[in-house]
């Protein structure tokens, strides 16, 4: 009914409407990485680093859900903020776990200042983080909502994320790992989503039922956003090499390789011990003969199909325009 109503919607859109709604999030935030007094010349570099590529979205995806409750979206700035700082601290543990020195164009923290600076720097936005959350009550929030906030955080992401990092850990290298678990775990990390959207609606002071919409919706589009990726790492070679030899499987290829068929053609190459061009290029069209890649795409569908649904009671399409914009152009994918 929704899609139907609001059209084909566009990434260029959506991302506009992030900028807008977690803008002031995103200041406060950069404000608080570079507010460090009398530091060293390297680690004032490394402070301004961590802020070259902005984060609206966390600060957006609080904000949207206050108001889908009919609360004031100025409440929930330093909240964002903070979750902007704890996502980069636990993304700046993931580049190190996976060895990810580069993402596209972009030399990741840990691939410009190496593992142990990354890792103190990790600590600091830790740090910043959560003292940044006392701001709460500075700006009026009661003591009793800032606290359910970081009751969510602990047993939602807090306990999620580092189940899911375990999985992933125990998955590298193997090439036999079921295809439940691999979904399993992708919605373990779409735990993040799930506290950052549950926090909208108690800082807007939202029903129970209410805040368990919001949250269902956040693990959802969370989970969405995840298999996205899983499908894109199979189309850029360079990702899908490191994948293959410093961390788990790509899901479409895990899908690929229940196909008794196909299997033994894609264990050929993976184990070889260089991987060219060519034979990445065999490995997807493997995996799309299989149906890796027409299974990542239907999930997506249903998941952010399922959304929607627990968002149809609030009047704001904004969130339905969020997990619309997720759905695949195959065309614009090349597949």
């Amino acid at each position: 009914m929704h899609e139907n109503k609001i059209g084909k919607v566009s990434i260029e859109e959506v991302e506009k409407i992030i900028e807008k709604e977690g803008k002031k999030g995103w200041c406060l935030a950069k404000k608080t990485i570079l507010d460090h007094k009398e530091c060293a010349p390297q680690f004032r570099e490394a402070l301004n680093y961590l802020t070259l590529i902005p984060d609206f979205f966390r600060p957006a995806m609080v904000s949207l859900c206050c108001k889908a409750v009919g609360g004031d979206p100025d409440i929930t700035i330093p909240t964002g903020a903070s979750f902007v700082l704890l996502s980069k601290a636990v993304g700046i543990h993931d580049d190190i776990i996976d060895d990810v020195k580069r993402r596209g164009k972009h030399i990741t923290f840990y691939g410009k200042f190496g593992r142990d600076l990354a890792l103190v720097f990790s600590d600091v936005l830790f740090f910043k983080g959560f003292t940044l959350l006392r701001k709460n009550l500075e700006i009026g929030v009661s003591p009793s909502t800032a606290n359910e906030i970081l009751k969510t955080i602990n047993n939602v992401w807090c306990y999620e994320q580092s189940c899911s990092e375990f999985m992933e850990i125990k998955s590298k290298g193997r090439w036999n790992v079921s295809l439940k678990k691999c979904l399993n775990k992708i919605r373990m990390r779409a735990s993040e989503l799930e506290t950052i959207t549950r926090a909208g609606g108690i800082l807007g002071g939202g029903s129970e039922k209410e805040i368990e919409s919001l949250g269902s919706y956040g693990r959802l589009i969370g989970t969405a956003s995840i298999l996205r990726d899983e499908l894109i790492d199979m189309l850029e070679f360079d990702v899908l090499k490191h994948r293959i030899r410093n961390e788990s499987l790509p899901l479409p290829l895990i899908y690929a390789t229940r196909n008794s068929e196909v299997c033994p053609k894609i264990l050929s190459i993976l184990r070889k011990k260089i991987l060219t061009i060519d034979d990445l290029e065999k490995i997807t069209e493997m995996t799309k003969k299989a149906g890796g890649l027409d299974f990542v795409i239907e999930q997506i569908e249903d998941v952010t199909s399922e959304a929607i649904s627990y968002i149809n009671a609030f009047n704001i399409d904004q969130l339905i325009r969020m997990a619309l914009s997720i759905n695949v152009d195959q065309k614009e994918l090349g597949i």
